[in-house]
């Protein structure tokens, strides 16, 4: 129920914002309300859950107040994950990095937006298992989910051919240097990937109306 839960607000299935009704949700699983309350106060700990007073609590509010912070996580540990892979993995982690590489470069191909978002996730998840370290991969899984939903709000909207081009290139390219045990190229490439993204992000955010209408008076009373 807990990871039901957390999906359907990482996916925005459950948009931010929205009321969580205990009861409704006990219905919706079949639970009472103690382990109801017990998954949102774990996913209260993941902030993606907000509890207000004399309220019913609600998903937690997107923020990118935080933004730059959270960049700078995820670099580092990019950087870090797709190093150790290039020195550590074995052939079945590369052959499962390449395959999530090619199913990635089919989805996007599509447009269901959900899809490609999901097989992106399970790229880089895939090189994180190959590094054979749990709590470095952990970390990177955990800082991977707390950024899809600024993805599915500011990146994918702007996700366009040329966009699509470029990550399947950067991925493609990360696949090629840990197969090749190249930790500075494979490096290099991690820290250009999230740039590129941040990159998007930052274009979401500039104004597409404001600045294209004259304030200019149309009339006036005589």
């Amino acid at each position: 129920m807990h990871e039901d839960l957390r999906e359907d607000i990482l996916s925005l299935r459950i948009a931010p914002g929205s009321p969580l009704d205990e009861v409704a949700l006990g219905e919706r699983f079949g639970l009472s309300r103690t382990p109801i309350r017990e998954a949102l106060l774990m996913l209260a700990g993941e902030d993606l859950v907000t509890f207000l007073h004399g309220r019913s609590p609600i998903v937690t509010p997107h923020d990118l107040g935080n933004t730059r912070e959270y960049m700078d996580t995820l670099v580092l540990l990019s950087r870090a994950i797709v190093r150790l892979a290039s020195e550590v993995s074995n052939a079945q982690a590369l052959d499962e990095i390449r395959t999530a590489a090619v199913a990635y470069e089919e989805a996007v191909k599509g447009d269901d937006i959900q899809a490609i978002a999901m097989a992106n996730l399970a790229f880089h998840r895939a090189i994180s298992f190959a590094t054979g370290n749990q709590f470095l991969g952990k970390f990177y899984r955990l800082s991977l989910d707390y950024g899809r939903r600024m993805n599915l709000l500011h990146y994918y909207p702007l996700f366009d051919a040329a966009e699509r081009s470029l990550t399947v290139a950067q991925h493609n390219g990360l696949a090629e240097a840990i197969g090749a045990g190249d930790a500075e190229a494979a490096e290099a490439i991690a820290s250009d990937h999230v740039v590129a993204e941040l990159r998007v992000i930052q274009r979401s955010l500039e104004p597409k109306m404001g600045a294209r209408f004259s304030l200019k008076a149309g009339w006036r009373i005589e």
